[in-house]
């Protein structure tokens, strides 16, 4: 176990390094390709019900991808994570500018207040056709 965890810890660093040595420019411009790529699949344009991640710096940026979401009239799904928990709900996110009024986490991840009982839950409101991890397979 010991030496798997090292394992995974090498591969982190290494990746980290990778992403790092990425130029901003370039993240950017491969996050457009992302952007795009999506904005042509058949499961995309075709879910009303859609998860997407509020990305971090070093992160593909999904903020095109939000507003794709609006734009078309989409339900837009954001997590919110516990701290110390491995809980995650998926939250209704209403607009781009409520984007701009989440709290930061110590992570830097702009998500919804855990004091915030508000907003419409994903799993108990009907699922999620396109969930955020198929957007970047």
């Amino acid at each position: 176990m010991a030496a798997l965890r090292a394992a995974k810890q090498a591969l982190r660093r290494e990746i980290k390094g990778r992403v790092a040595a990425v130029s901003d420019q370039e993240k950017l411009r491969q996050s457009r390709v992302v952007s795009q790529k999506l904005f042509r699949h058949p499961k995309y344009l075709s879910s009303q019900r859609v998860a997407v991640f509020l990305n971090m710096h070093d992160e593909v940026r999904t903020e095109d991808i939000l507003q794709d979401i609006f734009k078309r009239g989409k339900v837009c799904f954001i997590p919110r994570y516990f701290t110390k928990s491995s809980r995650m709900d998926m939250l209704r996110l209403k607009d781009m500018e409520e984007v701009k009024t989440l709290p930061l986490t110590s992570w830097n991840i702009r998500q919804p207040a855990d004091e915030d009982h508000d907003r419409e839950e994903a799993l108990t409101t009907g699922g999620i056709d396109l969930p955020s991890k198929l957007l970047f397979i």
